[in-house]
């Protein structure tokens, strides 16, 4: 984990997407969702809900 993981994780948070996320950030969709898939694996917890209308905290990252 790293701080670049748990910035990601705020954008995408209140972004509500990859892409405006990756937008704000200024990195590619792709590096977005790795950084998510990393830092999720490490932690060994779902963190986003991936649905139709966007991405929500998980329960488990909301506390």
């Amino acid at each position: 984990m790293n701080i670049f993981h748990l910035e990601v994780l705020s954008a995408v948070a209140e972004q509500g997407t990859f892409s405006d996320a990756a937008i704000n950030l200024e990195v590619s969709q792709s590096a977005v969702s790795r950084a998510v898939a990393a830092l999720e694996a490490e932690l060994g917890v779902v963190l986003l809900t991936r649905g139709v209308l966007g991405l929500n905290l998980h329960r488990s990252a909301s506390g």
